[in-house]
């Protein structure tokens, strides 16, 4: 059980929903120069109000009138400020938020083929806008997914295709090119094992074995930390789960890359292939 409801939704026990107060983001003042200006300008301003009402009260006595309601008015200014201007944490958590709007942006903006001089950029210009590892590590980590991708294209253009230890034996000139830990399947039938792609093959070693031939492939695609494989003869899709986005693009390219070349057996797949269908 995954503890959510699984037979409909429940009814709502009140009419109205509860309502969510706004919460104002907190940061470090010292990490924003920004942050930092404009707590200075706060003094400055709260400054010259106390020191504007001390000169007042300090005016020749027939002005006493006009000294008292301005020491007042400068007064009452200085605690009005001091209770509704945002304190120099909350000012440091919205820099935080526009910078890290700024940054989604651009990388919203790269397009779905970005070059690896753009990715590198991106990567950077996180650092550049004094974002922590963990205030970005999504989008960072779909960054280092694309360079790992973009440079094993390369890598396989070059005729570089990487091996991978088999866990079992394998056919006679058939080689490993890619083993990870996966999870087979969607929700209640889903099953763990291990996604093997070889030279003629793609095999899920699991509970139930899965084996098939390159030349039965129609697409590969990657959907988040899933390698996603398209199949020629009929409408079944089969999804693999990885653990992280890097194995996910590894796998995903080296796929494509197989199916493209045909492989380099056209054997009929197993039975236990065929029963799976």
């Amino acid at each position: 059980m995954n503890g959510q409801i699984q037979y409909g939704s429940a009814r709502p026990l009140t009419l109205q929903p509860t309502p969510i107060l706004p919460v104002r983001p907190l940061a470090d003042p010292a990490r924003f120069r920004e942050a930092r200006n404009m707590s200075r300008l706060v003094t400055l301003l709260l400054g010259g109000s106390v020191l504007l009402a001390g000169l007042l009260v300090a005016a020749p006595r027939d002005v006493a009138g006009i000294t008292l309601a301005v020491a007042v008015g400068g007064g009452w200014l200085s605690l009005v400020l001091a209770m509704t201007l945002p304190r120099p944490s909350e000012r440091a958590g919205q820099e935080l938020l526009r910078r890290l709007a700024e940054f989604r942006h651009e990388l919203n903006t790269i397009g779905d083929a970005p070059s690896h001089a753009t990715l590198h950029r991106l990567i950077a210009r996180a650092r550049e806008l004094g974002l922590k590892e963990d205030e970005v590590s999504d989008e960072l980590e779909q960054l280092r997914a694309a360079v790992e991708a973009v440079e094993l294209r390369a890598a396989l253009a070059r005729g570089e295709l990487p091996s991978a230890d088999a866990p079992d034996p394998l056919p006679a000139g058939d080689t490993c090119h890619f083993l990870c830990a996966v999870r087979f399947g969607r929700r209640r039938s889903d099953q763990f094992g291990h996604l093997l792609l070889t030279s003629g093959w793609l095999k899920f070693r699991g509970p139930l074995d899965v084996t098939v031939t390159w030349g039965e492939v129609s697409v590969v695609k990657r959907d988040g930390r899933e390698i996603v494989v398209g199949l020629k003869e009929s409408r079944r899709v089969l999804r693999f789960s990885c653990h992280s986005l890097q194995e996910a693009a590894r796998g995903a390219v080296i796929a494509d890359h197989l199916v493209r070349a045909g492989g380099t057996d056209a054997r009929e797949p197993g039975p236990e292939y065929r029963a799976s269908l």
